[in-house]
């Protein structure tokens, strides 16, 4: 069965990987565009990270369109239509003349179209053409964004020596028309674009009818397993959006000279990876809730570790490391999670909306550690906010009860 659902679906999982590395890649530079933007217009570092934000709260309130969407038009369909429209927007983020009004408005632009390429759209795949498996699968498909913070902010680094902040994102629109278009055209399907007989589970699909998809949706939204998952949802995103986008200014801040900082920092990208496969893989054998909770124990032990940094260069890819298994094993824990304890026939509303809830901690946790950053002075009082924060995330994970089995072969 395993055997069978990679033989038809490893060029989705390829493609959506692919996928993921862009679409992560573009806010993975934040940290890195931050002090470029600071020192040309004088922004503040609240107002570069707002982009973050911006897709967050708009990914949020599109969801349900998007997840309607994919179900109608199809993940193949849908990916082609995102990248098309994400190339001009970010090509428009790089026109910035210097003006803060032309920086949130272009990353609104871009993010509509960012909602739609986000993890729903590559996990919605997925999910159709797997089950068995569908742990390992989801877990290769969202490693894509761990390449992303391992190559892309060091890559960011010398582009800007060469071409400035501006070349970043025009390196993107570029890489998007250029690679991802193509892999998603030649490669991206879903069960409605290959020649699958779907077990009995996966017959629960996104196509299903309207009344089930309804009754579905309702059936989650009424469920104590969706709030307690909404709520982990916004803990843990708040604590990896604050950690991944100033992972960056936090070792430099605490004694690391730049490139030692982006080496470091880049090491939360491949450790990500090692998270997102290694919790992959634990998925398909024992109980996710389990998995997820000791991705968050790695979270808390990064907290630890970023408390009291003091320069040292072993310790900085420590925290980056612990950082990256941490949040390897949220998305796909999620993603997992949705496909066990909620009926597939609303698969994409019921994800879209929990994925919303963690673009909305995600997007907004960066804006506010700047914020706090800047009153506090230094990043250290910030630390045992996260920790309560990750410590009320993993007893909630940890009384979600049991999952439903995966289908019968």
């Amino acid at each position: 069965m395993k055997a069978r659902e990679w033989a038809e679906g490893w060029r989705t999982v390829a493609s959506g990987s692919v996928g993921m590395i862009f679409v992560a890649g573009v806010s993975s530079v934040t940290g890195v565009v931050m002090a470029p933007l600071g020192e040309q217009f004088g922004w503040s570092r609240t107002l570069v990270t707002s982009n973050i934000m911006i897709c967050a709260v708009l990914t949020l309130l599109l969801a349900p369109v998007i997840g309607h969407g994919i179900g109608r038009y199809g993940v193949r369909r849908s990916a082609i239509a995102g990248t098309l429209t994400a190339i001009p927007a970010l090509a428009g983020i790089a026109l910035n003349p210097g003006s803060e009004a032309w920086w949130v408005a272009s990353w609104i632009v871009f993010a509509v179209f960012n909602a739609l390429l986000g993890p729903l759209l590559w996990t919605t795949a997925i999910t159709e053409l797997f089950d068995k498996a569908r742990g390992l699968a989801l877990a290769v498909t969202l490693s894509g964004s761990g390449i992303a913070f391992a190559i892309f902010p060091p890559l960011a680094l010398l582009v800007i020596d060469h071409f400035g902040w501006r070349g970043v994102y025009y390196a993107f629109a570029i890489l998007f028309g250029l690679v991802l278009l193509p892999c998603v055209m030649a490669w991206f399907r879903g069960r409605v674009d290959v020649a699958v007989t779907p077990s009995p589970r996966l017959q629960e699909q996104p196509h299903s009818s309207r009344p089930e998809h309804a009754l579905a949706l309702g059936r989650a939204l009424r469920s104590r397993h969706f709030w307690q998952l909404a709520l982990v949802c916004l803990l843990v995103a708040g604590v990896e959006g604050a950690l991944s986008i100033h992972l960056y200014p936090i070792l430099n801040e605490g004694g690391l000279a730049p490139l030692a900082a982006a080496g470091a920092a880049s090491a939360m990208g491949w450790a990500l990876i090692v998270g997102r496969l290694g919790t992959g893989v634990m998925q398909d054998r024992w109980p996710a809730r389990f998995v997820f909770a000791a991705a968050i124990g790695a979270l808390i032990a990064s907290c630890v570790l970023a408390q009291v940094f003091v320069g040292d260069q072993m310790e900085g890819v420590l925290i980056a490391v612990l950082l990256g298994i941490g949040a390897g094993g949220t998305i796909n824990s999620l993603a997992y999670l949705v496909g066990r304890y909620f009926s597939l026939a609303a698969y994409a509303s019921i994800f879209g909306l929990l994925m919303g809830m963690f673009a909305v901690g995600y997007g907004v946790s960066p804006m506010v550690a700047s914020y706090a950053r800047d009153l506090a002075g230094g990043y250290p009082p910030l630390i045992p906010t996260f920790l309560a924060m990750l410590a009320v995330s993993m007893m909630l994970t940890l009384f979600l009860g049991k999952e439903r089995d995966a289908s019968p072969t």
